[in-house]
């Protein structure tokens, strides 16, 4: 970042050399050589150096007032201590070659007034030209701290998510298995296969796929209907789930169980029971969308906005796809749906 910026201050000096090579010696500088070449190494020496403490300043600045916010701050310190440095600079050099006489050197008022203004003009696109990249390395540095904390968000709330399946859920369907082993052990067996499915689908989540936190919807429909199948073990004719999604959207990437979470918010919302069953349809829109929409039937007593259902989920969408395409709720007196974004790569 600092290289970055005392590379552009650097360029800014080496056009001065040969102005400043004009303004010290006038038109002799250009059409004698030997002038023309020690006169540049000497002002190169000189600005060097004069760029290698006006390095050391902007450093100590920029550590003293960091914040993006204290932009004004800085320029005016740099321009500052930049015109000072430069002008000390010169006011010694130009001593020194008008004691010495260098290459027939005299002082004239006129050209050190012009070689000043070169300088304040210099210091001042200098200190623009670094707070303008100072900022920008700021910003930059400010955005990936913050994709870095929406990361280790999404994470955490999958988390939740995850832990919130296996206590609850687990310990509900241990419950139904131990009824299904007495009354219908061939039904035992395949709702022991089904919850096996689910919790090899956690597990790869929580692993391999983790990693880029998105899924096809391919896998998570396959985890969905072993996952429906639980449910339906446990509500019987309670609740009923239709899938209607076209195959050309299976290869669409979302967020790891998200149907999952759909499914327990409508559960978790509305009335299940044989003689109020719950109706839920998971379907692809023309427009490459996935939708999930229940019958309204809500409980008498209502239940809370639960931050590890519905709003993370919404929460994590936003992250995921950058605002663009958020999760869209739509609720009205027969029906409440939630419309997902899918990515296509």
């Amino acid at each position: 970042m600092m290289n970055t910026r005392f590379s552009i201050l650097f360029f800014v000096f080496l056009w001065l050399v040969p102005l400043t090579g004009y303004l010290t010696w006038g038109q002799i500088y250009f059409s004698d050589w030997r002038i023309s070449l020690t006169g540049s190494i000497l002002n190169l020496i000189i600005y060097l150096t004069t760029y290698r403490i006006n390095h050391l300043i902007a450093g100590f600045i920029a550590r003293l007032y960091p914040d993006i916010g204290q932009s004004v701050y800085r320029v005016l310190l740099w321009f500052v201590l930049y015109s000072g440095v430069t002008i000390t600079m010169l006011y010694l050099v130009i001593t020194l070659y008008d004691q010495f006489g260098l290459f027939g050197f005299s002082l004239k008022r006129d050209h050190v007034l012009w070689t000043v203004f070169v300088i304040l003009g210099a210091s001042l696109a200098g200190a623009g030209l670094s707070e303008l990249t100072y900022t920008f390395k700021q910003w930059k540095t400010n955005q990936l701290e913050l994709q870095q904390m929406e990361q280790k968000q999404i994470q955490t709330e999958l988390e939740v998510v995850k832990q919130q399946v296996n206590p609850h859920f687990l310990f509900n369907c241990l419950n139904s298995l131990s009824i299904l082993i007495s009354e219908a052990p061939s039904t035992a067996e395949k709702f022991v296969d089904e919850m096996s499915k689910v919790y090899r689908y956690l597990l790869n989540v929580n692993a391999a796929e983790l990693e880029t936190n998105l899924v096809t919807l391919e896998s998570e429909i396959r985890f969905i209907q072993s996952y429906i199948y639980l449910l339906k073990t446990r509500y019987e004719d309670g609740i009923d789930v239709k899938i209607d999604v076209a195959d050309i959207y299976l290869s669409g990437q979302m967020g790891p169980l998200t149907l999952q979470t759909l499914l327990d918010n409508a559960v978790r919302h509305n009335i299940v029971s044989p003689g109020q069953p719950l109706h839920i349809v998971i379907r692809t829109t023309a427009t490459g969308q996935l939708e999930v929409k229940n019958n309204l039937q809500k409980r008498k007593v209502r239940m809370p906005f639960s931050t590890s259902g519905l709003a993370a989920l919404v929460t994590r969408y936003k992250i995921l796809f950058n605002q663009a395409g958020t999760i869209q709720i739509k609720e009205d007196e027969t029906g409440f749906a939630v419309v997902l974004p899918l990515i296509y790569t």
